[in-house]
């Protein structure tokens, strides 16, 4: 029994270790990681601002856009000559 808990004890020591290596590739160290979280960041913020210029051009264009000053009756050529709404 004492040699299944030993065992068991390091078992768990050597998972720990190479649970601590996880998600690095050979030669990166802390200061890589910080650089690629920096570069990401900065890409990310870039990305928004252009997102924000493009909504900003959108909604200009929708406001230069004028809307129609008479209504439009689509259905006008369908409808009979003399038909009023009375006559159904």
């Amino acid at each position: 029994m004492k040699s299944l808990a030993i065992s068991a004890c390091m078992l768990l020591l050597l998972t720990g270790v190479a649970f601590s290596q996880e998600g690095r590739e050979a030669g990166e160290n802390s200061n890589t990681n910080l650089e690629k979280r920096d570069a990401d960041a900065s890409r990310a913020a870039e990305e928004q601002k252009k997102r924000r210029e493009q909504d900003a051009a959108y909604k200009a264009a929708l406001q230069q856009m004028k809307a129609p000053a008479t209504p439009t009756d689509p259905w006008a050529e369908v409808r009979p000559a003399n038909s009023s709404p009375t006559n159904r």
